[in-house]
């Protein structure tokens, strides 16, 4: 399948439209990472490769360590070092990756976050201001299978601004970013009109390759989510990144705790969803009246537990 670009995403933003509030969103809007917002824009790239590296870093497959060395100064640009190059894909601008990272303060080492604790990789839009400036700068150009050191100046991070308590104003980090892999996945097309019944319909468009998804896994998922007659109320891919949640569990519409249980990763499913295993007589806002069948094509991307 050809290689997923954030354009094409923008393409669908034309047509898609978000869901109102429910107590039970076929998604859930998450905030995995600190890296995630920032108030500080982009500017042209400006990494250096490091003569003298600022830290030391583990390079094995497991979750990297990282032991600050002495420097009387600070960086006044990224600074970008890379531990292990990757043989894989080459990450471009407006590319979809999932990776794992550790974050730390430069001036003590002080950890303030890490993907590796949630035991979820992360999925990104990279260099289109998504995440930090230093990310969006500093990865692109990253191999699969890469780690990456990123020494960040504040311009590049959170600024005079910080990022609550774990973060202060003026703030030197470092991140060290391995990249797992870039999404290789074409959107799906609208589904046809349809007539859904009264029990759950499940359809493999495909089938994946991976380990079955079972009651309890945390899954990052694509999807796009219609009516009967084709008009999309929510869609993952207008947002640019994947969605992750617990199955089985009541996070998600039952339609979905039912029907993604037994998807294997790398797999397409078509849900046909009756209005009692979606939002029944309360519907969702103006977007899905009440006692409306659903219909969702969900791309499994991963099972991160």
């Amino acid at each position: 399948m050809p290689r997923f670009h954030i354009l094409i995403a923008a393409f669908f933003s034309f047509f898609f439209w978000g869901c109102s509030s429910s107590d039970k969103p076929p998604v859930e809007e998450q905030s995995d990472s600190t890296v995630v917002e920032s108030e500080v824009s982009s500017s042209p790239p400006t990494s250096l490769l490091s003569a003298e590296p600022w830290v030391e870093v583990s390079s094995n497959a497991g979750r990297p360590v990282i032991s600050l060395l002495p420097r009387n100064e600070t960086p006044n640009d990224l600074v970008v070092r890379d531990i292990s190059v990757g043989t894989g894909m080459q990450a471009e601008i407006g590319d979809v990756l999932e990776v794992n990272y550790v974050g730390a303060l430069l001036s003590d080492g002080t950890e303030f976050d890490a993907s590796w604790n949630r035991s979820q990789t992360f999925f990104v839009p990279i260099g289109m201001g998504a995440v930090i400036p230093g990310w969006d700068q500093g990865i692109v150009g990253m191999r699969e299978g890469g780690r990456r050191v990123l020494i960040t100046p504040p311009h590049l991070a959170y600024g005079s601004s910080g990022a609550g308590s774990s973060i202060p104003p003026d703030a030197s980090l470092v991140f060290v970013v391995d990249l797992l892999s870039i999404l290789d996945l074409e959107p799906p097309a609208i589904p046809e009109p349809t007539e859904v019944g009264e029990l759950l319909g499940v359809e493999d468009l495909y089938e994946g390759t991976g380990d079955p998804v079972e009651s309890g896994d945390t899954v990052t998922v694509h999807y796009l989510g219609t009516l009967t007659d084709g008009t999309v109320f929510d869609a993952s891919w207008r947002r640019g990144m994947p969605f992750t949640t617990v199955i089985g569990v009541g996070r998600v519409i039952a339609g979905w705790d039912q029907g993604i249980v037994g998807m294997r990763e790398g797999g397409r499913r078509l849900l046909k969803i009756p209005s009692d295993l979606a939002y029944g007589e309360r519907g969702s806002g103006a977007a899905i009246p009440p006692n409306t069948p659903l219909l969702f094509v969900v791309d499994l991307i991963r099972i991160q537990s």
